[in-house]
Parts: structure tokens; C-alpha cells; sequence
């Protein structure tokens, strides 16, 4: 399936060197993905807390056992909001999407019609040999990141959590142009 990505995609997911992509994004989020944001500062920020059009920055590189990505939203007034996680292998090849505070995600990954689909599968929480599984009524529910090839050096990307209960509480579509190197 990694072979029916266009070969942008491959590369910037095979790359090891750090690069940074600008864009703009536009988030909208729910009152129960707002009351999420704001509660899971504590674990890394992992879901943005401002929503509406904003530029972005993603950063990325290969650090503390992964993928790094951090995500720059400039906000009003000069305000910036940071979303970090680390993309890691475990030794017995899952795939899992770290935050600072210990709340890590098991990702299913794949290509769906050129698009490379990431999607969340359990939530825990993890301290040092300690890991504890989250129900999903108790997270902004199953989160799918899309990585789309857009063309000319741009892709899409986007973020959707959708909740059993409450439905969908985070969307965000952003469109990001590569580097120029």
C-alpha cells in the first residue's frame, strides 16, 4: 500500500533531515471539543484550543525515538498556540502517537485512494512502564489524520475526531506547501 502513495507523500514521511511546511488552516470545534482542548493542555496540547483560519507551521524531525511534529497556530493579537507529538515504532511494530503528559494513541495506518490515513485505535495514558487504557467515551473520541497530495509542492491535511456519543468534535483542513530547499 506505502507503493500507491504518490511519491511526495513517501518522501516526506522518509525524510530525515528537519523541514517546516506553511499553511493555513481552518478548525472548527464543538463545545465538547473545546472542553477537551482545553483539558488536555496538561498532556501536550494535542488537539489545537483555537479554532476559525489561522497560518500554521509544521515542524518536523526525527527526535526522541520518532517523528517529531510539532504544529505552529498563530492566533489573534500575536498570540501562538503549539500542538506536539512524536510518532513512534514499538518493538513489536505499532505505531503510536505520543504527547508530553503521557497521553499516546495506537494508530492504525494506511492508504485510502492516495491519501495516507492515520487512525486512532485506543487511547492510553503512559508513565514509564505504566500504561493505562482510556474508554473511548473519555477522549474527543477516534481521531483520523489525512495526508493528501495536493500537487505543485502542497498538500492537505486533515484532522477529524469524532466522538460515539457526541459526534464529530474536531475538524481541521489546512493545506501546506513544501520547503524550499
Amino acid at each position: 500500500a506505502w507503493l500507491s502513495l504518490p511519491e511526495p507523500v513517501r518522501a516526506r514521511f522518509e525524510r530525515t533531515t528537519p523541514a517546516a511546511y506553511e499553511g493555513d488552516t481552518d478548525t472548527a470545534l464543538s463545545l465538547v471539543g473545546r472542553i477537551f482542548a482545553w483539558a488536555m493542555l496538561a498532556f501536550g496540547a494535542p488537539i489545537p484550543v483555537l479554532s476559525g483560519k489561522r497560518k500554521a507551521t509544521v515542524y518536523v524531525n526525527v527526535r526522541d525515538g520518532g517523528m517529531s511534529w510539532m504544529r505552529l497556530y498563530r492566533g489573534p493579537a500575536g498570540l501562538a498556540f503549539r500542538v506536539r507529538s512524536i510518532k513512534r515504532l514499538s518493538e513489536d511494530g505499532r505505531l503510536f502517537e505520543c504527547c508530553a503528559g503521557g497521553w499516546t494513541m495506537l494508530l492504525d495506518v494506511f492508504a485510502d485512494q492516495g491519501s495516507l490515513v492515520f487512525r486512532s485505535r485506543r487511547f492510553f495514558w503512559r508513565g514509564g512502564p505504566v500504561s493505562i487504557a482510556i474508554p473511548k467515551w473519555m477522549t474527543p473520541g477516534t481521531a483520523e489524520v489525512r495526508h493528501t497530495e495536493l500537487g505543485q509542492g502542497r498538500f492537505r491535511f486533515t484532522l477529524t475526531f469524532d466522538h460515539p456519543w457526541f459526534g464529530r468534535t474536531v475538524s481541521q483542513d489546512g493545506v501546506f506547501h513544501d520547503p524550499q530547499e
